[in-house]
């Protein structure tokens, strides 16, 4: 998809049902990566598909969107959104690179900057998502992956994230190389906030920070709503992640602000600041810039807020269960390239 054009086709989207054709066959990575043939990890990774998708761009007179693919507690799950029930947006960032440290006369120690968060050695590698909150009972219904019947969710949640992240093949994490070259894929997800906890905080134990509310109308927060689940499932799983490009650039940091861009009213100085958003440098500096920023000098940490699931006893349970499935699932593949390896060499 070319960037320097619109962030979204104006092509209009056909009707779907709401029996959705079911095809959970995992695909395969396309011909132009240097993967190519090799099946998608979709285990935890993918964009939504969204069944009652309006032919109308705008949608004024659309109250909600039934989507395949929303993950939730380790589960890809049908969920019915509301468009018109979002109390706040925030804008989320972490660092995935490793912290500064020193070595002190009491030992080795992180270096902090001056909002008390840990320097990191690649200040650049940022990854940016948004978070959307319901109002209270208004929020989100889940139900069994590609349900016809909606009589009874089975959990409703007024509170999720959307992120873009890097997808590939079984095994294969994100690098500079494959993310410059476009080798890999772009996954526009849309987990609950506490999934993303749990993969973010209680698993990688990463510092995620949050914007202060984004002094949006009901009228912007709807449409950004609107035009993030649009933008997920038009991409589905067919476009490459390219970390930079002048024209083209796709990344996590790239697809939110671009969508932010679509639907919100700048000035025109603002609008000169929303040019920026290609690399991940700085994303509260993109906020400032398009005057969205309301307190600049807060940082507020995501954990605080749940600590109390963080430290649940049945999430340190569901912790360990993770990880000694992602371990036993990468012993499992070194064992078969090392035979694989063995087997060739005879």
């Amino acid at each position: 998809m070319d960037e320097c054009g619109r962030l979204l086709s104006d092509t209009v989207m056909t009707e779907q049902s709401n029996n959705p054709v079911v095809d959970d066959t995992p695909p395969q990575m396309p011909a132009w990566s240097r993967y190519a043939g090799q099946p998608v990890d979709v285990s935890r990774r993918r964009s939504i598909r969204v069944r009652n998708a309006p032919t109308d761009r705008s949608a004024k007179d659309l109250s909600q969107l039934t989507v395949d693919y929303f993950l939730h507690e380790s589960t890809f799950r049908t969920a019915v959104i509301p468009l018109n029930n979002v109390s706040e947006v925030f804008g989320q960032a972490f660092n995935f690179s490793a912290a500064k440290t020193r070595t002190t006369a009491s030992g080795t120690e992180i270096i902090h900057n001056k909002h008390g968060l840990p320097k990191r050695k690649v200040p650049i590698l940022n990854h940016v998502q948004s978070r959307f909150q319901f109002q209270p009972g208004k929020g989100i219904q889940l139900y069994p992956l590609h349900t016809t019947d909606f009589s009874t969710p089975i959990a409703t949640i007024d509170d999720f994230v959307y992120s873009l992240e890097v997808t590939g093949p079984h095994g294969v994490k994100f690098n500079l190389s494959d993310g410059l070259r476009g080798n890999l894929l772009s996954a526009h997800r849309m987990l609950s906030t506490h999934e993303m906890i749990f993969e973010r905080l209680v698993v990688e134990n990463q510092t995620l920070t949050e914007s202060p509310p984004l002094p949006l109308d009901d009228f912007a927060k709807r449409a950004l709503l609107f035009e993030s689940l649009l933008r997920s499932h038009r991409a589905g799983l067919g476009e490459p992640y390219y970390l930079y490009r002048v024209c083209g650039t796709n990344n996590c940091t790239s697809s939110p602000f671009q969508i932010l861009d679509r639907v919100v009213q700048y000035s025109p100085l603002e609008r000169i600041g929303a040019l920026l958003y290609r690399l991940p440098l700085n994303p509260r500096f993109y906020l400032r810039v398009r005057g969205l920023d309301t307190n600049p000098n807060q940082r507020q940490l995501v954990r605080t807020e749940f600590l109390q699931y963080i430290n649940h006893p049945d999430t340190q349970a569901r912790k360990r269960e993770h990880v000694t499935r992602i371990n036993a699932a990468r012993k499992e593949r070194r064992s078969k390239a090392e035979s694989h390896s063995s087997d060739t060499s005879d």
